[in-house]
């Protein structure tokens, strides 16, 4: 009776163990996150912006293979803000820069005050991309979230997260 129980009980922690193991691979979902240090750095009289990226975040789906992917990485892409007037948040990448474009997205700047600015662009024409800035003018600490419904024509919508400090 008691190798019963003993093999019973070996038998179920096989069978919890292969169920655990079966699903954590078919899902492999797991945590990433990145750390970086920043300083604040009050911009409230400012009318441009130099923005370093310090982390970013992308996500989007695999149509084919019916997953959802994600990454977090130390941020690449930096950017300039120019508040061209009350209305216009011009915004330059560095990576827009390196490739040769000179001139920047025009945002529809949503609020402007000693503390804040907040800005948006929507590019119809670009497969529906809609492109946020959130700058705490306080502490110079910054968002820019892009995000798309038909990414590189994949036929899924992708999003993206840069992190910045600027001065």
């Amino acid at each position: 009776m008691k190798n019963a129980l003993v093999g019973a009980g070996v038998a179920g922690a096989l069978l919890i163990g292969g169920y655990t193991l079966l699903n954590s691979t078919e899902n492999s979902i797991s945590d990433s996150s990145v750390a970086a240090p920043y300083f604040e750095n009050s911009v409230a009289g400012n009318t441009s912006f130099t923005c370093k990226s310090l982390v970013s975040a992308y996500a989007h789906a695999d149509a084919i293979e019916k997953t959802v992917e994600g990454s977090t990485s130390i941020g690449t892409d930096d950017v300039a803000l120019l508040i061209k007037d009350e209305n216009t948040l011009v915004m330059t990448t560095a990576a827009n820069v390196s490739a040769g474009i000179a001139e920047g997205d025009e945002m529809r700047i949503l609020e402007n005050d000693a503390n804040k600015l907040t800005a948006v662009w929507y590019g119809s024409n670009v497969n529906g991309v809609v492109s946020a800035i959130a700058l705490n003018k306080v502490n110079g600490l910054a968002v820019w979230s892009k995000a798309n419904t038909d990414f590189a024509f994949l036929g899924v919508p992708m999003g993206s997260v840069l992190y910045m400090t600027c001065m």
